[in-house]
């Protein structure tokens, strides 16, 4: 039987797509963390609207 393969970090590439996509909707976003599941962003300024990605990590993986 195959092994069940371990969840991989992001690349620094993977990140920085991310962070360009994500600044150009919110440019007070930041990189909270960075892990297996994605990059979590936070939004600084709580006056804006919340979307759809509020709170969920990025991945450029598909499940």
């Amino acid at each position: 039987m195959s092994r069940t393969r371990a969840p991989s970090m992001p690349t620094e590439h993977q990140v920085t797509e991310a962070h360009k996509a994500v600044t150009a909707l919110h440019p007070d976003a930041r990189i909270k963390s960075v892990g297996p599941e994605g990059v979590v962003f936070g939004y600084p300024d709580q006056s804006t609207p919340n979307s759809e990605w509020h709170g969920k990590s990025f991945s450029a993986e598909t499940e």
